[in-house]
């Protein structure tokens, strides 16, 4: 009897062990979720007057009175809604940035609290537009590594204007070749219609440098983020940019753009006189979603509006607490939710 029970014990425990080792592989196999993410900061300005920029309503002095106290404020709530993006175990890898000044001010944004900790590396270039306002990407550098950058320009008809460039990031993510497009296209500014023929011609740019791309390996893997002053049905990203909501990889030479169903559903990261607008999107190449390698998580894509970043009564209840309405302070973050989606490494 005794043997007997020695021998149930055994085979007991065999079993669980056998148990644990099926277990352990399932457990290794668990992807990584890696979170890429896009905000407009709304106007991240140091209080310094740039003698190049149209930048004096954002000085002690201007508008604005943008002081330091002010300044300061700024960098807090933007880094604490960063922060929170993607949650605590996926916090971003790669986070596209617009509406900053300089490098400085990116410089002070990944280095206060809490952002310190997440050790943000930064690519940045001074572009042309006339506000001083650039686009920018914040990476972690234990994730992603850079191979090579550069500031693409965009080409406009309209004799003597100027706006921000494109930034193209190349790099490694989890060993897997990445291109990071990082856009602010032109707003419309007094005429819809010359808006409209800026964003076509910053939507030929991008779409002429995916083409190139696309022909020298059509399994190239692509991450355009940005705000693109257009809502995903528009001519300007479902034509020009060929950006749909289709996320069939037979389409091969088109750009899935994963904010679609949140413009469909009537969503937005941008509220103005009383409508949402999806101005803030990420698009994706279609290698994204072949099932192998590097791979979209589906249902991911997520407007970012975390409840202390709104307003929580009032006319403008659910919308972005912005820094200003007007000239008039309010002390909030932006007037632009971020955006994310989650990637994940499958075989």
């Amino acid at each position: 009897m005794r043997h007997g029970i020695k021998t149930f014990f055994f085979l007991f425990t065999l079993a669980m062990l056998s148990g644990c080792a099926r277990i352990a592989p399932t457990l290794q196999r668990t992807p990584k979720l890696h979170t890429v993410a896009f905000y407009n900061t709304e106007n991240l300005y140091d209080t310094r007057n740039d003698p190049k920029a149209d930048d004096d309503g954002f000085t002690p002095d201007g508008l604005m009175q943008w002081d330091e106290d002010r300044y300061k404020t700024k960098i807090k709530n933007l880094a604490t809604v960063i922060e929170s993006i993607g949650g605590k175990d996926s916090p971003p890898v790669l986070l596209g940035l617009c509406e900053v000044e300089n490098r400085q001010v990116l410089e002070d944004l990944v280095a206060s609290s809490p952002l310190r900790k997440r050790r943000y590396d930064i690519i940045h270039y001074d572009s042309p537009d006339p506000e001083g306002l650039d686009v920018a990407l914040l990476y972690n550098p234990r994730v992603f590594k850079p191979t090579a950058q550069t500031s693409l320009p965009i080409k406009f008809q309209e004799k003597g204007f100027a706006s921000r460039d494109i930034l193209q990031v190349k790099g490694m993510l989890q060993g897997q070749p990445v291109t990071v497009y990082v856009n602010h296209w032109p707003e419309d500014r007094g005429s819809a219609s010359l808006g409209d023929s800026r964003r076509l011609a910053a939507a030929a740019a991008l779409r002429g440098h995916i083409d190139t791309q696309l022909k020298a390996d059509k399994n190239a893997h692509i991450l355009v983020l940005g705000d693109f002053a257009d809502e995903p049905k528009s001519t300007t990203m479902e034509r020009v940019l060929r950006a749909t909501g289709r996320p069939n990889p037979a389409y091969q030479n088109e750009l899935f753009n994963t904010f679609y169903l949140w413009y469909i559903q009537g969503r937005g990261s941008f509220h103005t006189r009383n409508d949402n607008q999806m101005l803030d999107q990420i698009l994706i190449s279609k290698s994204f979603l072949s099932g192998s390698g590097l791979e979209f998580v589906r249902g991911s894509a997520t407007i970012h509006d975390p409840e202390f970043s709104k307003f929580t009564f009032g006319k403008y209840k659910d919308t972005p607490r912005r820094s200003y309405s007007g000239s008039l302070y309010l002390g909030g973050y932006s007037d632009h939710f971020p955006v994310y989606i989650k990637l994940q490494q499958v075989k």
